[in-house]
C-alpha cells in the first residue's frame, strides 16, 4: 500500500515499520470520535453487510497479516475465519480488501483482494460462502466456509513487494471494482492488456455457485467495460488505467464515479476522480500535476486529480468516502457536508475535505472548531480504510489495532426552540430526580413522523430514542436508561427530552443524580 523510493535507512525504517500513534484525534465542533473494536492486529479493510435497516449494523473487518475475516456487531466482535494460501511476507503483502455481496442474504458471499503464495506469488480475487446468521436476527454470528472459495482470478501479477493495489468494492451498478497497483513497474500500467496499475470491473452475478474457478473470463466481463473489442480478454475486463498504487478507492453511491487516492513516487500524491470508463490517471507520464517519465508512444489524455500534495506533506494518500447523507440518522454529519469528498494521508495524519462536482472541486471552507485552515481532522494516523454507516457516521480502520467511528452530534442536532404544539402532551420524566433510568411519556393527536432526542444542558445531543419513527395517534413512551451514544453513562446533572412530531416539538426536564 505504500511506495518503494531511495530515502536512505532512516526514512525507508519510517516508511515500512507502522508509526506510533499520534494521539487522539482532532475533530471540528460537534463530532465525535469513539471507539468501536481494539486489540486488532493491523485491521486494513471493512465492509458493511446489507442487513434490513434496523438491524443492529454488523461490520466485517479483514486483518493484513494473519489473514483473519472477524466480524462486529454493536461493541462485540467475534472470527468469521482465517483465509488460507495468504501470502503475508514484507511490507504490502497480505490479505487487504473485503466486499459483500450486494444481493446478500441470498447470495451470501464476500469477496477478498489477497496476495497469494499456492501458485507462486500472484495477487487473487476470490469469493467464499458465509454461513451462519444470514439475516443477522439472531446472534448474527457468521461463519467462512474454506471448502467453498471460487477463485475469479489468480495470476494478477505480485513480482515485487509493494504496489498491489488493494480495493474490492461494489458500485451501485452491482459490479465489483478492483484496484491493481502497477506491480513497481511503471510503463505496463499504461499497457491495457498487462493487469497492473489498474482499476478492473468485474460482473460477479453469472458464476456458478460453490468451489472452483477461475473459469472463462467472458463470465466476468460485464456489459459497458471500455475496451469490449479488445483482443485480450484481461484487457476487456479493465475500467480505468494510468494509476501507480491505488491502495484505496471509494464508490460514489449516487453516481458510480470513483474516487482514487494514487500513492505518488518522487513528489506527489494524488487523489483522482473517475466519472466513466476508460479514462487514465496518466501514471508513470504524469505525477499529480506534473509531467515524469517516458514511455513509448505518446503521452495520453489523462484526468487531472482533483487534489493533491507533496512530500513535505505526507507521504501516502488515502480514500475517503463519498459523502452522502441519509435520510435519517442520529449520527449524520449537517447538510452542508452532503456530496463533499474526504481524503486522508496514512502517516501524517491529517483528514482534509473537498465541495464539489464532476471534475471541479475545492477545499471545503473551514469550520467552527477545525484544527487549521487546511486539515478538517488532524490526529487519524495509521488509517486504513473507511466506511460509511446508515446511521450517518463513518466508520474507519487504524492498522494500530482498532475500529472506531466519526458522528456529528453537535449542537446543531438540537432543534430550535420549541413554540408551543397543540398537537402534543409531553409528561414529565419519571422517576424524577432519577438514579439512572427514566420513562418518557407523551401523547399525540395525529399519526405523525417522530424524533425523539435527549440533550444536555449545553445543547449536545446525547441519545436519540427515536429517529424519524412512524407513530400512531394516542399514548407513546420510551425508556432512556442514562447512556449517552456511546454507551457511557451520562454524568449526573440537567438533561432534557424532546420530542417532534412533524415538525412540532414539546420539551420535558431530567435531572439525573449519580
Amino acid at each position: 500500500m505504500f511506495r518503494r523510493v531511495a530515502l536512505g535507512a532512516a526514512c525507508v525504517a519510517a516508511i515500512f515499520v507502522p508509526p506510533v500513534s499520534a494521539g487522539p484525534a482532532d475533530l471540528p465542533t460537534g463530532f465525535t470520535d469513539d471507539q468501536i473494536a481494539a486489540g486488532l492486529s493491523e485491521p486494513v479493510g471493512l465492509a458493511l453487510i446489507p442487513d434490513p435497516a434496523g438491524v443492529i449494523p454488523r461490520v466485517l473487518f479483514v486483518e493484513q497479516r494473519t489473514a483473519r475475516i472477524g466480524l462486529v456487531v454493536g461493541y462485540a466482535q467475534s472470527t468469521v475465519g482465517t483465509v488460507p494460501g495468504v501470502e503475508a511476507g514484507g511490507a504490502e503483502r497480505g490479505l487487504l480488501g473485503i466486499a459483500v455481496d450486494p444481493a446478500w442474504p441470498a447470495r451470501p458471499y464476500i469477496y477478498i483482494h489477497a496476495t497469494d503464495h499456492r501458485s507462486g506469488n500472484h495477487v487473487v480475487i476470490s469469493r467464499f460462502t458465509l454461513t451462519g446468521d444470514l439475516s443477522g436476527t439472531v446472534s448474527g454470528q457468521l461463519t467462512l466456509d474454506l471448502v467453498s472459495r471460487h477463485d475469479l482470478l489468480d495470476n494478477l501479477p505480485d513480482d515485487a513487494d509493494n504496489h498491489n493495489g488493494g480495493t474490492v468494492r461494489f458500485g451501485p451498478d452491482q459490479r465489483l471494482y478492483v484496484s491493481l497497483g502497477d506491480d513497481a513497474e511503471g510503463c505496463p500500467a499504461q499497457d491495457v492488456a498487462v493487469p497492473v496499475g489498474k482499476i478492473l470491473r468485474l460482473d460477479t452475478s453469472r458464476l456458478p455457485a460453490g468451489p472452483g474457478g477461475p473459469g472463462p473470463y467472458a463470465l466476468l466481463i460485464p456489459p459497458g467495460n471500455p475496451f469490449p473489442a479488445h483482443a485480450d480478454s484481461e484487457a476487456r475486463l479493465v475500467w480505468t488505467l494510468g494509476l501507480r498504487n491505488p491502495f484505496r478507492f471509494h464508490v460514489d453511491p449516487a453516481n458510480g464515479a470513483l474516487f482514487v487516492a494514487d500513492v505518488g513516487q518522487d513528489v506527489w500524491e494524488e487523489l483522482d476522480r473517475f466519472s466513466a470508463g476508460g479514462q487514465n490517471g496518466g501514471w508513470p507520464w504524469r505525477e499529480g500535476p506534473d509531467p515524469l517519465a517516458t514511455c513509448s508512444g505518446s503521452p495520453p489524455a489523462s484526468v487531472a486529480p482533483i487534489a493533491f500534495f507533496d512530500h513535505s506533506e505526507g507521504f501516502a494518500i488515502m480514500s475517503g468516502v463519498v459523502y452522502r447523507r441519509p435520510a435519517t440518522g442520529a449520527r449524520r454529519f449537517p447538510s452542508s457536508y452532503e456530496g463533499n469528498a474526504f481524503y486522508s494521508d496514512y502517516y501524517a495524519g491529517f483528514v482534509r475535505r473537498l465541495t464539489g462536482s464532476g471534475s471541479s472541486w475545492s477545499p471545503a471552507p473551514p469550520v467552527p472548531g477545525q484544527p487549521n485552515a487546511t486539515d478538517w481532522a488532524t490526529g487519524f494516523d495509521q488509517v486504513s480504510d473507511v466506511l460509511p454507516m446508515r446511521d450517518g457516521s463513518l466508520w474507519y480502520c487504524r492498522q494500530s489495532g482498532e475500529i472506531r467511528r466519526i458522528s456529528f452530534l453537535g449542537p446543531t442536532d438540537v432543534e430550535p426552540p420549541v413554540a408551543h404544539a397543540p398537537g402534543i402532551t409531553f409528561a414529565p420524566a419519571r422517576p424524577t430526580p432519577s438514579p439512572g433510568a427514566v420513562t418518557l411519556s407523551w401523547s399525540q393527536s395525529a399519526p405523525g413522523t417522530v424524533r425523539l432526542v435527549v440533550f444536555d444542558a449545553a445543547g449536545r445531543v446525547r441519545r436519540v430514542l427515536e429517529d424519524g419513527s412512524t407513530l400512531e395517534a394516542g399514548p407513546h413512551s420510551r425508556d432512556w436508561d442514562g447512556l449517552d451514544h456511546s454507551g457511557a453513562r451520562a454524568p449526573a446533572g440537567l438533561y432534557f427530552a424532546q420530542v417532534t412530531v412533524d415538525g412540532q416539538s414539546q420539551r420535558t426536564r431530567i435531572m439525573l443524580l449519580r
